[in-house]
């Protein structure tokens, strides 16, 4: 019976993580070149599909994060949706040491200084339209001014860990 599994969590976040752990999402680095310096912040929060008309997606940033305060001043951020064999590089652009993030990947700046990474799943040239509070996070709305689609199956966070979309069966002909 359901009513029998749901449980308390006020005094214990971890029981929220766990939980929250159980649905699969996306992977999205949002990132901008601001005077010439590269930022990005890695975020599995992150929705689309909130509009249609106007084209709106929308992250969950922790109000703690130091990145989220350089590219908040953005005008333009590039959004990327991690895709299959990346889990290493959204490691790599989450790291503490900001200096290395950006060491050997493979990027594309936008004229209006959106940072796309190569090899995502999908990519969205987004500028903020809106933030509201949410508990501990900003709740951030992004109008997407340009998208497209790569090739690459996306990444997925599921159960506290990366993991890989399984190849479609092949279609016999026949």
């Amino acid at each position: 019976m359901i009513q029998n599994r749901l449980r308390g969590f006020d005094a214990d976040p971890l029981i929220v993580r766990q939980t929250f752990a159980q649905f699969p999402s996306g992977v999205a680095a949002l990132a901008a070149d601001i005077d010439g310096a590269k930022h990005a912040l890695v975020a599995s929060s992150f929705m689309v599909g909130v509009s249609l008309e106007p084209c709106l997606v929308a992250v969950a940033v922790q109000k703690t994060s130091v990145t989220w305060e350089q590219i908040s001043k953005a005008g333009r951020l590039g959004v990327s949706i991690f895709g299959k064999g990346q889990s290493g590089l959204t490691r790599q652009l989450a790291h503490k040491d900001r200096a290395a993030r950006f060491e050997q990947v493979a990027i594309e700046v936008s004229d209006d200084g959106a940072v796309f990474i190569d090899g995502a799943a999908l990519w969205l040239d987004c500028s903020i339209s809106g933030v509201s509070e949410a508990g501990d996070h900003w709740m951030v709305l992004l109008e997407a001014h340009r998208l497209g689609a790569g090739e690459n199956e996306p990444l997925v966070w599921h159960g506290s860990t990366f993991r890989e979309l399984a190849s479609p069966p092949a279609v016999d002909a026949a």
